[in-house]
């Protein structure tokens, strides 16, 4: 028999035994109107378990019991926003969803039109880049400071998985699981297990998964080898070297330079050769030194024939402008005219000059509120262009984009090639180099990755 206490909350009951007596009427669950008149005490308390331990019974519409709240929503929300700025993504350049915030395709791209544009002002003699689809992804707040190995080794993946000299190098990279930062520790101690770099094991106390541990290219080597995609490390001693660091620097120009033995069998390769600047399929390089690693994608050849490299640091990231810009493609670019042409601009049309512009007032109030409101929400380094003709500014304000037109950015080539570039004068900072370059020839057999289980490297200098 069934007996709810006053006592009680109306979702409590005791059962206190079975009466022998005849009851007026049906014994029923206080929860759900259930009739347990047929039931010993034990069903029915088992009943009533059912209730009260079960987060996935039904609780009738009427009943004043709430439910289950899911316990991801008691997390704090600062806690689940940090998460979604650490997300640990990974991108490359074929697929469909947009790139995270972290990642900037198309910066090669704009970079080789900066350098034809710095080209044709005189400084730029020639430039060489990698691969087109190359990506730049840089850190994030959760491996700022320790994360750059990480980073260069992601670039790398992105070319390698966008490249069609070796289709193949696609399912060693993206299976079982796909790059990213914490995978890669995941790799590592998965080759540690099976052998591989126990050196470099011991010195990392065969643990990484979850750490906040710096790696180099050598760790890199290791997880290059263990999926099977040929690479090689070089070291340069510069200090064994009379010609410093122009070994390094040369080397690097002829890894990236197209052989000129090699007979122009087509149109496009006549006029790849003739062009200052150009594009190739090489893979690009990963820069090991002392506290930092860089990926390296490319060289210049400045006017007095110094030699620069053209550098993806993990830590160093584009201006938005410039990555939207190179995320839009080359119909928004905008290059600033050289300051002789600007002078001569504004002999033959006075009237356009920006400073008589502003002298001008605003016809109407509501004209020059609209101006006030374009030039707060732009910034410094974007500029919106409305047709060719000098319309686009009004009062020496920027104006705003028509529906249907194509927002363009603004940029000086000079201040968009130093972003990139790495000189001699650095560079001599540093004594000791070490490069990792890839192959590009058949993935290697379980024997060939046995024999380099132990991770070896070549003399540069």
């Amino acid at each position: 028999m069934v007996d709810a206490k006053d006592t009680q909350m109306d979702d409590e009951v005791e059962i206190v035994g079975e009466s022998s007596t005849h009851r007026a009427g049906p014994t029923l669950c206080q929860m759900c109107n259930s009739d347990l008149e047929n039931l010993t005490a034990i069903q029915r308390q088992q009943h009533y378990d059912v209730h009260f331990n079960s987060s996935s019974s039904k609780q009738p519409s009427n009943s004043s019991k709430k439910p289950a709240i899911p316990k991801h929503l008691f997390k704090p929300l600062r806690f689940q926003k940090k998460i979604q700025k650490s997300s640990d993504d990974f991108w490359y350049p074929a697929q469909s969803r947009p790139a995270p915030n972290n990642h900037s395709p198309g910066l090669i791209t704009l970079l080789k039109h900066a350098l034809k544009k710095s080209h044709a002002k005189g400084y730029t003699h020639r430039a060489v880049l990698c691969l087109e689809a190359a990506t730049y992804i840089g850190n994030e707040a959760f491996d700022r400071g320790w994360g750059c190995g990480y980073r260069n080794f992601l670039m790398a993946c992105a070319a390698l998985m966008s490249q069609q000299i070796q289709n193949i190098y696609f399912a060693l990279l993206d299976d079982p699981f796909p790059p990213g930062v914490r995978n890669l520790q995941r790799w590592l101690e998965a080759a540690w297990k099976e052998g591989y770099d126990l050196e470099g094991a011991k010195d990392l106390k065969n643990r990484l998964v979850g750490t906040s541990v710096w790696i180099g290219t050598g760790e890199l080597y290791t997880a290059f080898t263990f999926r099977g995609v040929p690479s090689q490390l070089i070291d340069f001693e510069l200090s064994t070297s009379e010609r410093g660091v122009q070994v390094m620097i040369d080397w690097i120009v002829d890894y990236f330079s197209p052989p000129s033995s090699i007979k122009q069998s087509t149109v496009t390769d006549v006029l790849r050769g003739a062009s200052p600047v150009i594009t190739t399929g090489k893979m690009p390089l990963i820069l090991q030194y002392d506290g930092h690693s860089q990926t390296i994608i490319g060289y210049e050849v400045a006017k007095n024939g110094d030699k620069n490299l053209l550098i993806f640091d993990p830590s160093k990231h584009p201006k938005s402008s410039m990555r939207r810009a190179a995320i839009a493609g080359p119909s928004s670019f905008v290059w600033e005219q050289s300051r002789t042409n600007r002078v001569l601009q504004t002999v033959k049309h006075p009237t356009s000059n920006g400073l008589s512009s502003m002298r001008k007032r605003p016809s109407s109030p509501s004209d020059s509120g609209q101006n006030k409101r374009c030039k707060s929400s732009e910034s410094d380094d974007e500029v919106i262009i409305v047709d060719g003709s000098d319309e686009r500014h009004k009062n020496g304000q920027r104006t705003s984009v028509s529906s249907g037109q194509l927002q363009t950015f603004t940029f000086d080539p000079t201040d968009v090639v130093n972003f990139f570039r790495l000189n001699v004068t650095k560079l001599k900072r540093k004594q000791d180099y070490q490069i990792l370059y890839f192959l590009m020839t058949d993935p290697w057999s379980v024997e060939e990755r046995s024999k380099r289980k132990v991770v070896t490297s070549i003399r540069g200098c």
